[in-house]
């Protein structure tokens, strides 16, 4: 992923992005990780989270009806 493409997908500003990648500690490792993920891994992720988040939101309305 390009930075602008993290700052994107994972709603970070410019700012934060950027100093993750001077960070000489974890975040530097965390900045390393997103930049070697395809574009398309993180929107499936994303939608995979999403769904999951409707399921069992549904299933509590569910829970809460009975």
């Amino acid at each position: 992923m390009k930075i602008q493409e993290i700052i994107k997908e994972f709603d970070l500003s410019e700012g934060t992005v950027h100093n993750w990648k001077k960070s000489k500690k974890g975040r530097k490792f965390l900045y390393e990780v997103l930049k070697r993920l395809p574009s398309e891994f993180i929107i499936d992720v994303k939608k995979q989270i999403e769904n999951e988040e409707k399921l069992k939101e549904s299933l509590k309305k569910d829970e809460d009806k009975s």
